[in-house]
């Protein structure tokens, strides 16, 4: 028996909307599982942000810190007492001394900032300063 022309129109309507309901759930089969990966993706991706953040605040407060250190630091190094030493009417301060052991070593054809060390050994009587830098140069400058 053959179908009549009407019956296969109205079978093949039925197929075509079978697997147009069909393809329907696929897609939205579809753009849930993208929407979940997308989703995901975000929430992971705002983790990492979140995570970054922290770090960067972290070493932010631990600059915060070292800076605070440093500053503290650098304030108790600048309290440098004035001596003043007299003599038989004469006056002179330590650093004048220093300065001028510090242009004697540089003289000699040594840089200044290659002193490590230096001793200084001031004879008022003598009117002198000896030093001794970095353990090895030996000289002598006037106290006044």
């Amino acid at each position: 028996m053959q179908k009549e022309p009407v019956e296969v129109k109205e079978a093949v309507k039925a197929k075509v909307n079978e697997v147009k309901a069909v393809a329907a759930e696929k897609e939205a089969a579809a753009k849930e599982a993208v929407t979940k990966t997308v989703e995901t993706t975000a929430k992971k991706a705002e983790d990492t942000v979140k995570k970054a953040e922290s770090t960067v605040k972290k070493a932010a407060r631990k600059t915060n810190a070292k800076k605070t250190t440093a500053k503290k630091a650098a304030v108790k190094q600048e309290m440098v007492p004035e001596i003043v030493i007299q003599f038989n009417g004469n006056e002179g301060g330590v650093k004048n001394v220093v300065d001028k052991i510090t242009a004697a070593y540089v003289a000699e054809g040594h840089r200044a900032s290659s002193i490590k060390s230096m001793q200084v050994y001031l004879k008022p009587e003598e009117y002198a300063a000896y030093y001794v830098v970095n353990e090895k140069f030996a000289g002598r400058v006037d106290l006044f």
